[in-house]
């Protein structure tokens, strides 16, 4: 699988099992669809394009051996419940990570049917990364994703902000998935750094969903944003703090 940008800090490269910044993935009726590369440009204002090409899919093995089809579809059911309960999600989790290490069971991204390709520009300027998308033409109930990630073992906290009140979640108490408004921040406590996402004036808010989460197990290390948007062209920022 493709990868986003990688947050990198005082030497330190923040990946982990995340997806990195602003990498596209595609949510379909059945199945998610990853990305792969297909070029990068680097333009002489310093900017970086990338095109993705959404043609991966995972394959599972249970002890060494590959997984029916079904399986996959079954993992599809179950991430969606899973999704979609978050005061499940803590003990799901565990029992997860139980289930995985008893039966050994892993995953791996293998080429799947091609959902067309996405082109991301990505321009950092200071404290503050733009990314432009230009995603394929969606069929309903297909939806384009934006992940913005880095390690969960390092981010570790969760601040929920809204016009009117303030709330902090950390360790356990920051969930695997939950919708959140756009000025929902991750932090790493022990750096004091965090980043939010935010969204250009003539861009509505109502046209995006945010949600925030964090998984730390097997083969899971990762805490961040994801924005889906109801459109295939739109511009967004990670904004980076210290505190």
């Amino acid at each position: 699988m493709a990868k986003g940008l990688i947050l990198c800090h005082q030497d330190g490269e923040f990946s982990g099992e995340s997806a990195g910044f602003g990498l596209p993935v595609l949510k379909t009726k059945n199945q998610t669809i990853f990305p792969s590369y297909v070029s990068t440009t680097r333009h002489p204002s310093g900017s970086v394009e990338v095109v993705y090409h959404l043609n991966r899919v995972t394959a599972w093995q249970i002890s060494g051996v590959a997984a029916p089809a079904l399986f996959s579809h079954f993992m599809e059911k179950i991430v969606a419940f899973y999704m979609n309960r978050p005061k499940f999600q803590s003990t799901g989790l565990t029992i997860r990570n139980t289930l995985f290490t008893f039966f050994k069971i892993q995953s791996t991204m293998t080429p799947g049917k091609s959902f067309g390709y996405c082109r991301v520009l990505y321009e950092a300027n200071r404290l503050q990364l733009k990314i432009s998308v230009k995603g394929p033409v969606l069929k309903n109930p297909d939806q384009l994703i934006l992940l913005n990630e880095v390690p969960g073992v390092d981010f570790t906290r969760l601040v929920i902000s809204d016009k009117n009140s303030k709330k902090i979640l950390e360790g356990a108490d920051f969930c695997p998935w939950q919708p959140c408004p756009i000025e929902t921040a991750v932090e790493n406590p022990g750096l004091h750094i965090g980043f939010f996402l935010s969204l250009p004036e003539n861009q509505k808010k109502s046209r995006f969903d945010i949600a925030a989460g964090r998984e730390v197990g097997q083969d899971l290390n990762w805490a961040g944003l994801s924005l889906a948007p109801d459109l295939s062209k739109f511009v967004y920022f990670v904004n980076f703090y210290q505190f």
